[in-house]
This record gives structure tokens, sequence and C-alpha cells, in this order.
């Protein structure tokens, strides 16, 4: 086999590997119900996470997908604008290798040899790329996976071929790949064949254009030819009502429209290699909510039809390069079970932000590898007012303290405020969010709410740069 060698692959002829040994993983905080074990968002290093996730969760993971750095040589970042228009744009993560290609290849195989060990036996690994990687990464995943587990080389859409990119001296860069690689050669996978669906035109009599009726099912359907189907094959979809006969005889195979909610018609056809439709269109289409102003985001459509696809409702899924945290954002609404992992600040603090936004149908945690004290940047003031009938909990203040170089002025100190959780039975360990304050669209920050206290109450106040601040109340 063909193998792929860079400075630093071998020591004293002995191949490196990455450290096995496991980190505590310290929760910090807790979402939803306090039963069951939590979904996990990790801030740290992805191979120290990884490495602790191998004692409890070694070939657990139906699908990974990880969209890592791509040896662009840049520098990322993520931009926020404030509730009173203020900008605010911060470094997220820098993809530039001392050791140039030699680092970069030694730090994809370390993170893809424990991804391996995490993978389940019919489990799938997604790995997103570029033109300036894809053909190492190929080489390094064969040698990894074995290439009789090589599965798809996905080309996605990312960008339409506009403006300088279309002007240049070659065609277009508007492509990204995605290796589909199983850990078992041939495994199926668990979840449903992405499939496209298309709106079929209407005719004059507002019936869709070149269908036939069948009486039978009561749908309409279009045909084509019957192509490399064998007799066997013929028979089967005959008895399953799929082959329409002609006049003349001809043979040829049904394929029925499905009903849509609008009275429109839709044809669904599998899907190829080549995903350029309209569920996985690029961000910049996408409905404004959904982009988290980070440069390297992904649409959720993409994220969906992965997770559809490699999974089934329950199933866990990892990415250890959360990074605007669509992975775990869209594993959360489908009802997986989830870990993203990101050593970066503004990582954690977007996918953070867009989990807090979720409604909590899991439990989950923010958890970290770090145990020092987190610094102590933030002040928040708040009060607690108990009466007989009720407990209000008032936020009153929020100032930004130490360094502060580069940040905006800002109208109002609300415009800091990113969302304030509040624990109203603390118990003295993990800070338990029962009740969160977040922002409607278009709307100014609650300042103001009453809770239902039961025992020690703590507020956690978080800033849009993800700081924090965490008071005890009493009243």
């Amino acid at each position: 086999m063909t193998e792929l060698v860079w400075r630093g692959k071998y020591l004293d002829g002995q191949r490196v590997t990455p450290s096995r040994e496991p980190s505590p993983i310290a929760l910090r905080e807790r979402h939803g119900e306090p039963s069951g074990e939590p979904n996990l968002l990790i801030e740290g290093d992805r191979c120290a996470a990884l490495a602790s996730l191998l004692p409890t969760h070694a070939a657990g993971f139906h699908a990974i997908y990880i969209d890592p750095p791509f040896d662009t040589g840049g520098r990322f970042h993520a931009t926020r604008q404030l509730d009173d228009g203020a900008t605010l744009r911060r470094h997220a993560y820098r993809d530039t290798w001392g050791a140039g290609l030699d680092a970069y290849l030694a730090f994809m195989s370390d993170t893809l040899a424990l991804l391996r060990e995490l993978l389940a036996d019919d489990g799938a690994l997604f790995v997103h790329c570029d033109w300036r990687a894809n053909g190492y990464l190929r080489v390094l995943l064969d040698e990894l996976f074995g290439p009789q587990c090589f599965r798809n080389e996905i080309a996605w859409r990312r960008a339409p071929n506009l403006g300088r990119q279309a002007a240049s001296r070659q065609l277009g860069r508007t492509l990204d790949t995605i290796f589909v690689y199983s850990r078992t050669p041939g495994a199926a996978f668990r979840g449903e064949a992405p499939r496209r669906s298309d709106a079929v035109a209407l005719d004059a009599k507002g019936r869709p254009s070149g269908a036939k009726w069948d009486e039978a099912r009561g749908l309409w359907f279009t045909t084509a030819p019957r192509g490399d189907y064998t007799d066997v094959s013929i028979a089967r979809l005959r008895e399953e009502g799929r082959v329409h006969d002609s006049p003349s005889g001809r043979v040829s195979i049904k394929y029925f429209l499905r009903p849509g909610d609008d009275g429109r018609w839709f044809k669904d056809q599998p899907i190829d290699a080549l995903w350029d439709d309209a569920e996985v269109r690029p961000l910049r289409h996408c409905p404004k909510r959904e982009d988290m102003g980070y440069d390297t985001q992904k649409p959720e459509g993409l994220l969906a039809r992965v997770i559809r696809w490699a999974t089934r409702p329950g199933d866990r899924v990892l990415d250890c390069f959360s990074g605007s945290g669509t992975t775990a954002s869209v594993a959360e609404q489908l009802g997986r079970r989830w870990v993203a992992i990101d050593v970066g600040d503004a990582a954690i603090a977007t996918t953070r932000r867009r989990l807090v936004q979720l409604p909590a149908t899991q439990p989950w945690a923010l958890a970290t590898l770090r145990p020092e004290e987190r610094p102590k940047a933030r002040r928040a003031l708040v009060t607690l007012t108990k009466s007989d009938s009720a407990t209000t909990v008032e936020l009153t203040g929020f100032e930004v303290e130490g360094p502060s170089s580069g940040l905006p002025a800002v109208a109002h100190w609300t415009s800091w405020v990113d969302y304030w959780l509040i624990d109203t039975d603390h118990d003295g360990a993990v800070f338990r969010a029962r009740q969160r304050v977040t922002r409607a669209p278009r709307q100014p920050l609650p300042t103001r709410v009453q809770v239902e206290a039961r025992g020690r109450v703590l507020v956690r106040v978080v800033d849009v740069l993800g700081e924090e601040a965490t008071v005890e109340l009493s009243g």
C-alpha cells in the first residue's frame, strides 16, 4: 500500500502515535433535565479530549463529522452585531503551520487515528476539506482506515461561480470535498439514504405536467425506461405496482410523486455524490437567523443530510472541530446524542450561545479539560426580591473589566450581555441552568424575571465574548 511520509512521522524507526492518556473532563454547567448522561460541549485540545472519551465511548459514535483546518495559511474570525449596532470582530483560529505541511499532516494523522477508535463498527466518518488538502487526506485516510473502507467522495458546491473566482485564471474553485469512510468495509448506513425533492411544474389544468394517475394508489407518477433492471427485478417491481405497460407493450418504471402541504407535487429522487441542490445551499442563501458570524460556518442543511444518512434517532454524533456549532445544533434538533469539542474561545462561545437558544430537548453540559479557575474578568450586578407571592431576579448592571483594547463602545451595558442563566436550587457543585433568559429577535434583553426559588440562587451572566460572571443571591 502507498504510504504518505512526513518529517516526524517516525522516531527511531517507530511510528509516532497520539497519547491515549485520558484527562479528567470537568462539568461546569448543565442544561435540561438532571437525570441521564448529558451531551457534551468540551472546551479543550481535540486530541486530549478524544483520548479522554476512549474509556467510555470507544466505538460508540455512529457518525463523526469534522471540518478541520484546510492548510490555507489564513486567519479566521467571528463577528457579532450587537443590539445597539456596534460590531465586534474577534480572532477565531489560525490555519497556519510553523513546520508547514509536515506539521499539518501530523496534526491530522493524530486526530484521525483517535477518531477511528471512537467510530462504531457500523459508523461513518465524514471529513470536510478543499482542494488544498484533499489529495493528502485521501492517502492518509486510506492508510488509517484501509482503502476498502472508502465509501464516497462528495463534492459540495459551497459558493456560486461569481465575482473574483469566476474571473480568475482558472475555473472557479467553488467545490469542497467530503470524504466518507466506514470502519467496516461495506457497512450499511444506519439512516435514510439522501434524496432530493423537486417540485413538478403544473399544466394548464393544475395537474403535474407529464405525469399519469395511478388509480390504485391515488398518486401521480412519472415513468422512466427499465434500463438495466433484470427480468427478476421487473417481476418484483410489478408485484409492488411499480411497472407501467404502455399500449405498445413497452415496459417502464413508475416513480410516484409526493403531495406537498401546499398543493404542489414533488419528485423525490436519490442523491449522487454532487451536492448542489437547494437543501444544502451555501450559508449565504440560508435564513439570516442561521448565520452565527463565524467565518467558516457550514449550513444546517448540509449537516442534517449527513446526520440523517449515517444515524438513527438516539445515535451518537461527534465533532472535534466544533467551530460555529452546526453539528451539535443539528444533532440536537434531530434527536441525536452528541459530543462537540473545540479549543478556541470564540468557537466555544458561539456553540454555547447557539445551544442555549434552542429548546432544551436533551440534557447537555459545558465541560472543560482546564481544571484551573477561570479569570474573573466580568462583574454583574444582580438583585433578588422575595415576596409572599413571587420571587424576582433583576439584572441591574454588567461591567467589562480588565484589558479591553479593541472592544467597541456600546450605548448601554445590556449590549454586552448575550444571555443569562439562573440556578434556582444550587447544590454546591455544577451550575444547573434551570432558567435561561435570552433575546428574542429584534427585542431588547429581558432584565427582570420571576423564578421559583427552592434553595441557593445563582445567576450566571454571559457576555458576547463568552466570558461570564456568576453571582450568588440571598433574599
